[in-house]
């Protein structure tokens, strides 16, 4: 058997809509091994359909893309730290690992940039297949049909503090509550911030990434979507953190320089994980 580590991802990072992305250290664990006929059992021993589920499909997409029968594998859901629907990245972790798996079986018939290639076409925008395949902070852009993600250092004296809520959001539904069109200022508002949101994660400028977390495309119209998140945002920035929805939400993320302590502990329906940055990305062990 292979086992695969892919990291939770926080995509978005307030202006980065669809852009960027950070992975960190909660991980999503399978097992992959070859078989007779495809199975999953998941980490209490159930068995499953592997026919409706993304990490199977996702592994298939591989053997499709060289036109290939896929080699029939026995899938084990070892480990989940990475809650779904929460805004965390879990549809990216069952995807890396799908297509890491089938690289992997498959041996030098496809290449690393094939897999993520095919991986953001799964997922459909970059922000969270980049970290949890690169690790780091990744910022993606499309070139001619393909996908570049760059990657950069984050400062180690950044802590960074997950707020997971007992909710889920559908990203469906996040999705749904965006705008049709930006106007200029807020395009030029957000640009300038993304510009710069790299240089200040590398040097660990965290009165800078205060401001440079202030966005104009996509959380204002999803904040009401999420309970006691203006309530939070308020209080973080009164300590001098940085706040900032986790991907389509619900999870918020708050970044500071100190222990956050207690701080948001009156949030009963939150549960706080202070994490590190996963520079290692996805792992096959």
């Amino acid at each position: 058997m292979i086992k695969i580590k892919v990291p939770a991802t926080s995509a978005n990072l307030g202006p980065g809509f669809d852009v960027l992305g950070v992975a960190f250290s909660m991980y999503n664990m399978f097992g992959f091994e070859r078989a007779d006929h495809f199975e999953m059992v998941d980490f209490q021993g159930r068995y499953s359909n592997p026919h409706h589920n993304l990490v199977c499909s996702s592994y298939k997409k591989v053997f499709d893309y060289l036109k290939m029968n896929a080699y029939p594998v026995k899938i084990y859901m070892l480990d989940q730290e990475v809650p779904t629907s929460r805004g965390l990245g879990s549809s990216a972790t069952c995807i890396v690992a799908g297509v890491l798996a089938a690289k992997h079986f498959l041996k030098d018939k496809v290449s690393y940039d094939e897999c993520f290639q095919i991986a953001t076409a799964i997922e459909g925008h970059p922000d969270n297949i980049a970290p949890a395949m690169f690790g780091g902070l990744i910022a993606s852009y499309k070139a001619n049909d393909t996908y570049k993600p760059v990657r950069y250092d984050v400062s180690a004296d950044l802590k960074f503090n997950l707020l997971v809520p007992n909710f889920e959001l559908q990203t469906s539904k996040a999705r749904s509550v965006l705008p049709k069109e930006l106007s200029y200022a807020d395009i030029t508002h957000n640009a300038s911030r993304v510009a710069n949101i790299p240089y200040a994660f590398s040097k660990g400028d965290l009165e800078m990434i205060v401001d440079l977390l202030d966005d104009k495309a996509h959380e204002p119209y999803r904040m009401p979507l999420i309970k006691d998140s203006t309530e939070i945002k308020k209080l973080a920035h009164e300590k001098g953190y940085a706040f900032a929805i986790s991907g389509a939400g619900p999870t918020l993320l708050v970044i500071s320089k100190e222990d956050i302590g207690h701080t948001f502990d009156s949030f009963t329906d939150f549960k706080v994980y202070k994490l590190t940055i996963a520079h290692d990305g996805a792992v096959i062990e």
